[in-house]
């Protein structure tokens, strides 16, 4: 009776488990298992065989029996032997008449198998909370280098830290998560919750800088730029009830813990049963995540680990009423000024299309507007 085997290969955040490739053997030796694609085992897959998607599956005709797979090649740092296949554990096997595999409709493998990989290249830096810590408080001789930080002292750091992190969140230059998200407009929705928990249900942004409107009228989506309003404008529309196919602007109103979002006009197609679903496409500046766990992982871009670390350093000298010396408070400065390089965005200069000729210009019925 033939069995298939499915697992999931999961490395630390921000980790790549590159180009692996994975091979069979019968369990407790070093005698090559063959392996098929099917449940019939008429088609064998060569082996060393390629990890795909970080995903190792395969069909064997004898599951009576245990095997062994290795694991090598790529960015591990050793080569993996996963031991006694079918003894894995994992929430759901179920044992069918000829396969042994995984139920998909609860869950997607078994328990994952992390292995360990390289740090390759433009990854960044993946450290704890607590490592970073511990080096912000060695900076300003809190602790010695072979002796760890007390308990309340860790927590004191921790709550810096998000501190830190927090105001971090008001400054566009120090924030590199500047992300674009889809969702679906409901028709006479107005206005939309933004935030955990709401009709846009994702982090609440610190700023939306832009969007655009898709819409389904045919075999071929079709997307329309939308103006983000400030306030003023917002509320010099006198008619704001107003309806229409495409909504072309959208005021932000920064509320806690959900921002509103107000689509002018109202998305209301005339025929909704023709029309196929509207997206709007936000880009917006993501805040810093609040550290719960200190010892879970964390990931950031080449350049955040000597910011984070000596402003955190100069941040808890204040605290604890330390003199810095000058040029760990430079370096602070001057890692600060590297990434604030590093996020700035070039600014588009617009102008009012009635203060243009529009005489040489083309009407574009896509965008609504004058363009060449």
């Amino acid at each position: 009776m033939s069995k298939n085997f499915y697992v999931t290969l999961v490395t630390d955040a921000g980790g790549s488990i590159g180009d692996c490739v994975f091979e069979c053997f019968y369990a407790g030796t070093s005698t090559p298992a063959p392996i098929y694609t099917d449940s019939g085992c008429t088609t064998l897959i060569p082996v060393p065989a390629p990890v795909v998607a970080d995903t190792i599956t395969f069909y064997v005709s004898d599951g009576s029996i245990e095997y062994d797979v290795l694991v090598s090649g790529g960015n591990l740092v050793n080569p993996k032997l996963i031991q006694n296949i079918f003894s894995l554990p994992g929430i759901t096997w179920n044992q069918a008449t000829t396969t042994w595999q995984a139920n998909t409709s609860t869950w997607n493998a078994v328990s994952p198998v992390y292995v360990a990989v390289k740090q390759v290249q433009n990854v960044g830096q993946i450290y704890t909370s607590n490592d970073i810590i511990r080096a912000a408080m060695r900076l300003i001789q809190v602790s010695a280098v072979d002796t760890d930080l007390t308990a309340q002292e860790l927590q004191d750091g921790l709550e810096s830290l998000n501190r830190m992190l927090d105001s971090w969140s008001a400054d566009e230059l120090t924030l590199y998560q500047v992300i674009r998200e889809e969702f679906v407009l409901d028709v006479g929705l107005n206005p939309y919750t933004m935030g955990y928990g709401g009709d846009f249900n994702t982090s609440r942004p610190m700023k939306i800088v832009d969007a655009y409107l898709t819409l389904n009228n045919g075999s071929i989506p079709v997307s329309y730029p939308m103006q983000v309003l400030g306030y003023d404008d917002y509320n010099a529309i006198r008619l704001k009830t107003l309806s229409t196919n495409f909504p072309n602007y959208l005021y932000v109103q920064p509320s806690f813990p959900l921002s509103q979002i107000y689509i002018y006009p109202i998305f209301s197609p005339n025929d909704p049963s023709t029309q196929g679903p509207a997206y709007i496409t936000l880009t917006s500046w993501k805040p810093f995540d609040i550290i719960v766990d200190p010892t879970a992982k964390m990931s950031f871009p080449p350049g955040y680990w000597e910011a984070i670390v000596f402003n955190l350093a100069v941040r808890i000298a204040e605290e604890y009423q330390f003199d810095m010396r000058p040029t760990t408070v430079q370096l602070a400065v001057n890692a600060m000024k590297r990434i604030k390089r590093l996020n700035q965005r070039t600014v588009t200069l617009q102008t009012d299309v009635a203060l243009m000729n529009t005489s040489q210009l083309r009407y574009n019925i896509y965008s609504d507007g004058f363009g060449r």
